[in-house]
């Protein structure tokens, strides 16, 4: 069960989180000085915010293209419901998965994928599918053809100044 961040802190420090943060040595210390926290508040206020299910993990979102010669797809699944949670699980073992979702449409589970090569791709897809018994045709490979930049922001402050919200342009 997911509950509500404890106190407006929480709410300020995972907002910030959806900022830039400084890649040094102690980038949670950096955080603190945003948040008026020390480095040790920062790291107990997000230890508990991923116990209590709110902040699942801390990532970077890398550019694929940018970091060659990587390639990136989003697939599309048709999974039904009893099989969704077996799914997702075996979907999660791949760390060239970077996070997958689920939509109210007849393909309803969705998720992206970057690796070295189209060949590691296809190699991926083809486990995915023995493993899980999607058959070929309830599963889209929508590779990646031309790349827009979509920057995605979850605003949780009331009056937040971050406007950035969603923007669309050719990288």
């Amino acid at each position: 069960m997911i509950r509500v961040p404890a106190d407006e802190i929480d709410i300020l420090l995972l907002d910030l989180l959806q900022d830039d943060i400084m890649l040094n040595s102690h980038p949670f210390k950096e955080l603190g000085i945003r948040a008026g926290l020390s480095e040790d508040e920062v790291l107990r206020r997000l230890k508990r915010l991923k116990k209590d299910g709110i902040l699942r993990g801390i990532v970077p979102t890398l550019e694929p293209g940018m970091i060659s010669p990587f390639r990136s797809t989003l697939v599309a699944c048709m999974v039904d419901e009893e099989s969704m949670k077996k799914v997702v699980a075996i979907i999660n073992e791949y760390p060239e998965v970077s996070h997958n979702f689920r939509r109210d449409h007849e393909y309803n589970l969705w998720f992206t994928l970057a690796a070295r090569s189209r060949e590691q791709i296809d190699t991926i897809l083809s486990e995915i599918r023995e493993k899980t018994g999607i058959p070929a045709e309830a599963m889209l490979d929508l590779a990646t053809v031309k790349r827009y930049k979509i920057d995605v922001r979850f605003p949780l402050r009331s009056g937040n100044d971050n406007k950035r919200g969603i923007s669309h342009g050719q990288d």
